[in-house]
């Protein structure tokens, strides 16, 4: 058996990433019985079916730190919240209540301020020390120019992560 973690999830087929490869699996019919759907973030063990392509089963799904019912992800480590500065205008009221769910679940949370190409600079240092005055981690980014998006993707290393926000904000 191999310990490894879901990674996505597609009409049931579970991609599960381990230590050794990344493997396509199927549950096995007990989950059903015993009322557990497995979710991306769930740490897993897996039953290798066949090396050579690389399928496998879920045999056993462990307990989760925490989990989310909408869209259903389990473990999370970080919970990235992002809002643009225009194009849709930012939505404070809905960052402050994304805050609070992740602070009740004990997730770690980044706030990206996006499209900062689209507003004065001012604006965007409001927001950002709004945010940094309280505790939270406030990452500035250009999604399209790539600007900032080492400095987030040094964040998600070594964690299971989602990512938040309207539509439209352009989740990198």
């Amino acid at each position: 058996m191999l310990k490894g973690v879901i990674v996505s999830n597609i009409s049931n087929i579970y991609i599960v990433e381990t230590k050794e490869a990344i493997y396509e699996c199927n549950a096995r019919g007990k989950f059903k019985n015993i009322d557990i759907t497995p979710v991306v973030g769930d740490r897993v063990n897996i039953e290798v079916l066949d090396d050579d392509k690389n399928t496998a089963l879920i045999s056993e799904v462990f307990k989760r730190e925490n989990y989310i019912k909408r869209p259903k992800l389990a473990n999370l480590t970080k919970l990235i919240l992002v809002v643009s500065t225009k194009q849709p205008k930012p939505d404070l009221l809905m960052l402050d209540k994304q805050l609070a769910f992740a602070e009740f679940l004990k997730i770690d949370v980044i706030i990206v301020i996006n499209k900062i190409d689209l507003e004065k600079e001012e604006k965007i240092e409001e927001i950002q020390k709004m945010y940094t005055d309280i505790g939270y981690k406030v990452i500035v980014t250009n999604a399209k120019a790539r600007q900032g998006v080492s400095k987030l993707n040094e964040e998600l290393l070594n964690n299971i992560s989602a990512f938040s926000g309207n539509s439209g904000v352009r989740k990198i």
